[in-house]
């Protein structure tokens, strides 16, 4: 019973430890509304910004201390670039499918969080900026810590590859939103993307370089709407 015990307070501990960065990867949009409530006063944008910038800089500190704590995998160093591309490609031609898919079924030409993020911009320069910078720099560092680094190694054993990519490409979705089930599957497929390209080649390095190329260019579409 006391081993049960044992096993049961540290699934929770894990759980909990999850729970807080999930929480936190949140917070960060939340300065951007704020300053877009008053998008003519400089000094709101300055400090907002800042405070934005600052919180994620906290998110990857502590999430890059708690990855090297119950990382699983051996160390290993260089980027693959063939798994970076190949990744990219899989989650290019995935992504397509599901919008595609999106479209016909229910008549959206893109996601609620693409348009969540689109209202974002054009508000301030100096916010929008920041913003646009942190979408292919500090963004991808903060949530492959997360959803790949942290998430994949608190819960299944090492060995247990596909169970880790699911609940990656789930928990990822979850976080991202969604109003139909295409939507949200698309983004679950580029979780699970993320995840496998990380659990492979042992260096979540790649999966990060995968996840700004593709917020790249994403972003630069959302601004050539604007």
């Amino acid at each position: 019973m006391k081993i049960k015990e044992t096993k049961l307070g540290g699934f929770l501990y894990r759980m909990g430890l999850f729970l807080v960065f999930y929480v936190l990867i949140q917070t960060p949009p939340m300065a951007v509304a704020i300053s877009n409530r008053r998008p003519n006063n400089q000094g709101v944008a300055i400090v907002m910004s800042s405070l934005f910038v600052l919180i994620f800089l906290f998110i990857i500190n502590r999430a890059n201390y708690v990855f090297h704590q119950y990382n699983q995998l051996p160390q290993k160093t260089g980027i693959k670039v063939g798994a970076v591309i190949g990744g990219y490609l899989a989650l290019m031609v995935g992504m397509m499918f599901f919008s595609w898919l999106n479209q016909v079924i229910f008549n959206q030409s893109g996601t609620a969080n693409n348009e969540l993020i689109r209202q974002m911009l054009d508000h301030n320069r100096l916010v929008t900026g920041v913003f646009v910078i942190s979408s292919f720099t500090l963004t991808p560092v903060a949530e492959e810590l997360i959803f790949r680094g942290i998430l994949t190694n608190l819960f299944f054993k090492p060995t247990r590859l596909w169970p880790k990519v699911i609940l990656s490409g789930v928990v990822f979705s979850s976080a991202h939103a969604s109003t139909t089930i295409v939507s949200f599957l698309l983004y679950c497929f580029m979780g699970m993307v993320l995840a496998y390209v990380y659990r492979k080649t042992g260096n979540i390095k790649n999966s990060m370089l995968i996840h700004a190329l593709n917020n790249a260019v994403a972003i630069a579409a959302l601004l050539h709407t604007i």
